[in-house]
């Protein structure tokens, strides 16, 4: 199956185009803050009544998505796309559909759109070199994902998805030196994120620095202690080390954990 692994926020307009009261905008905070149903109260019944609406379209149609109506929420986005064709956005969370049911090559096709209306859109590129990955075209997935860090760089909020998504692939591809740096960048950029503390784990522990990897698997699960991985590879390395006693206990948190 294909990863998804950007976090969904929605941006209907500009900032200088929110309109106070709006009940659009009410709905676009909702959602933005999690309460999925709630935003569902009030965009669903927006869109019958402003069925031209592209903006409202797309936010229906990721909202629905989010309360698992994953055939209702494509065709609510792809009408978003028909009624806003220069809207960038709507491509993306039609890519984004795409992806998360494994249509990859439709997934492309959006994705490319999306770039083609805003080439800046790190995430844009990201999410292209994530579909790429599933295509099995490795090197098109990497020359996304530099562009990706390119364009980063110039944010005033760093990603740390691009730089994460790097190291994997290399990690993946037995480039365990070669992925280190990139998961040590995504974890400047977010000291508190798990599964990069776990992968470069696993790229030291490849590189026999045992002591080092230990260390980022007993901050991962002090992060996330319901992290089925992160206690596998901590059993695995402490088993390695000669403590059999601590690893049988992240062997019983990861199997406790693995189907939750």
């Amino acid at each position: 199956m294909l990863r998804v692994v950007l976090p969904l926020v929605i941006m209907i307009w500009p900032a200088s185009a929110q309109v106070p009261g709006d009940p659009l905008q009410q709905a676009l905070a909702l959602f933005n803050s999690g309460k999925y149903r709630e935003c569902f109260d009030i965009v669903s019944p927006f869109v019958r009544q402003n069925p031209n609406s592209g903006a409202a379209h797309k936010l229906l149609g990721m909202d629905e998505y989010m309360l698992g109506k994953s055939r209702e929420a494509l065709l609510e986005v792809q009408r978003a796309t028909e009624l806003t064709p220069d809207d960038p956005d709507a491509f993306y969370y039609l890519g984004r559909l795409y992806f998360s049911a494994d249509n990859a090559v439709a997934a492309l096709a959006a994705f490319q759109r999306a770039i083609a209306l805003d080439p800046s859109s790190v995430r844009g590129h990201n999410q292209l070199g994530q579909t790429y990955e599933g295509l099995g075209r490795p090197a098109d997935a990497e020359r996304a994902y530099l562009k990706a860090i390119e364009l980063e760089r110039s944010q005033l909020k760093a990603s740390e998805w691009p730089y994460y998504n790097l190291g994997l692939l290399y990690l993946n591809s037995g480039r365990s030196e070669a992925s280190m740096p990139y998961f040590q960048q995504a974890l400047a950029c977010n000291p508190a994120f798990p599964e990069a503390k776990i992968k470069l784990a696993a790229a030291l522990s490849n590189q026999k620095l045992s002591n080092e990897a230990l260390k980022l698997l007993e901050e991962a699960v002090k992060i996330d202690p319901r992290n089925a991985e992160a206690h596998y590879r901590l059993a695995l390395l402490l088993s390695k080390i000669g403590k059999q006693e601590e690893a049988q206990e992240h062997f019983a948190l990861f199997q406790k954990y693995r189907n939750p």
